[in-house]
């Protein structure tokens, strides 16, 4: 078994080591997982429930051992990783009561010596991959999902995050749980590999890059696929917007988890004739947010989580601005920094929509701007892209509003308000087509992704018509 070091984006210093599971490890995990999922079919939904509320309270226990992980194997800042941990406790508690609200129904049939009664049955054994941008939360939507309807888990998470994926394990085994009914493997890609291609799952569940979901798609056969992908989806600004509402707006979604969010702003278009207040009012936000250390106070938003994203940091803003882009701030990396990967929100004006910033997800803290005259050519930029994931639309005109937003090709789109709002029980995912994924996250349908539908016909006796 390969051990892999753990460096500290903070500091650079050696936090830890993961280990690779590698293709065995993903074989004996997947076999004890279709051994378990007797035992949690010897449980009803109710009881599983019960389990999914005691997860929560042992997650609750562990409140601040999950957040100091979160600060030194990711680097955020300590406000944004109390919240991630509230958020995953709360998804918790809300899928128990979501679940033990899904009925089922009973149709009726021509038959008179007949009854029909449909209801939702696990799919089996599901693998589940996840990433390290949100390491606690995002595993327990599907984790959580997932055990409520009785299906067994094979998860494998974010190889750079290994204690926090610890933590959530550690609580899922801590609440009683039957053993199986979460198996997490350690890895790299490889590894991941593997399990996206095991033909021992019924169902793969995957949040991460589009690249990635792709090959995943590749190799899914006939299986139920849960896809939550990237995103470089379009904040469009409209001429009778309040300047100051999208700046506060813009800079907030670009600089939340450092912008190493799906949902961040990764495009802004301005309509041309209001230019100059926008890119004056978000240049003047922007000069107020902080980078920092994790454990810093002062610190709005913390360092890249990974060296390659820097990298594409780089290349993305040389590409710009090659194609004629201005940088208004930012632009590298903080030069005292005890890392090179403390980078400052980076604000870009007058980008081409054929740069690389604009057609592609960049994972960062960067705000790049075009401008567009009518709707006609705003329909034209939004298309550049192949994402599908969320948008935003500021706009004073309601009738405006909701008919962009309805021609928007996002999952999701919010008017007046950043890219990034979201609630663990509203649906996320890409729009049909696009290169951000397939299903739906979000705990009401992430239920019903993780379950098939079984019809159980009965005979009451008799001749009947059938």
């Amino acid at each position: 078994m390969t051990i892999t070091p753990l460096l500290s984006p903070a500091t650079g210093e050696r936090i830890g080591a993961w280990s690779d599971a590698g293709a065995a490890g993903v074989d004996d995990a997947v076999r004890a997982a279709t051994a378990a999922l007797p035992r949690l079919a010897a449980l009803s939904r109710w009881q599983r429930c019960d389990l999914l509320q005691a997860t929560a309270a042992a997650l609750a226990v562990r409140r601040e051992q999950v957040v100091d992980s979160l600060l030194v194997e990711h680097g955020k800042v300590r406000r944004e990783a109390e919240a991630e941990v509230e958020t995953a406790i709360h998804a918790l508690r809300m899928t128990a009561e979501y679940a033990r609200r899904l009925d089922g129904s009973m149709p009726a049939i021509s038959d008179p010596a007949k009854r029909v009664f449909v209801d939702r049955i696990p799919l089996g054994v599901i693998g589940v991959i996840t990433p390290w941008n949100f390491p606690v939360n995002i595993p327990l939507e599907y984790l959580a999902p997932a055990l409520a309807m009785g299906n067994t888990v094979v998860w494998k998470g974010a190889e750079s995050t290994p204690g926090s994926s610890a933590h959530v394990a550690a609580a899922i085994a801590e609440a009683g749980w039957p053993d199986g009914a979460v198996t997490l493997v350690e890895g790299g890609p490889a590894t991941g590999a593997a399990l996206a291609a095991h033909r021992g799952l019924a169902a793969v569940g995957f949040t991460g890059s589009s690249p990635v979901g792709h090959q995943i798609a590749a190799v899914g056969g006939m299986r139920k696929l849960l896809l939550e992908l990237g995103g470089n989806g379009p904040t469009v600004v409209f001429d009778d917007a309040d300047p100051q509402q999208v700046a506060e707006a813009v800079v907030t979604a670009a600089t939340f988890c450092s912008g190493q969010s799906c949902a961040a702003t990764e495009r802004v278009l301005v309509q041309e004739r209001y230019h100059r207040q926008v890119l004056d009012a978000i240049a003047a936000v922007a000069a107020d947010r902080r980078v920092g250390a994790p454990q810093d106070p002062d610190a709005d938003f913390g360092p890249l989580h990974l060296a390659q994203t820097g990298v594409v940091m780089r290349d993305h803003l040389a590409d710009a601005t090659a194609r004629g882009a201005r940088l208004v701030a930012g632009g590298a990396p903080l030069a005292d920094a005890p890392t090179d990967r403390y980078w400052p929100l980076t604000v870009l004006d007058g980008v081409d929509p054929a740069s690389m910033v604009f057609t592609e997800e960049t994972f960062g803290p960067v705000i790049p701007l075009t401008t567009f005259r009518d709707e006609a050519e705003l329909a034209d930029l939004v298309a550049a892209s192949e994402y599908g994931l969320s948008g935003a639309v500021f706009t004073a005109d309601l009738d405006r509003a909701f008919r962009v937003a309805q021609s928007l090709p996002c999952g999701s789109v919010i008017i007046n308000d950043h890219s990034n709002v979201w609630e663990t029980h509203l649906p996320a995912g890409g729009h049909p087509g696009s290169s951000s994924g397939v299903g739906r996250v979000g705990i009401p349908y992430a239920l019903q992704e993780l379950s098939t539908i079984r019809s159980t016909i009965l005979h009451l006796g008799g001749t009947g018509r059938g």
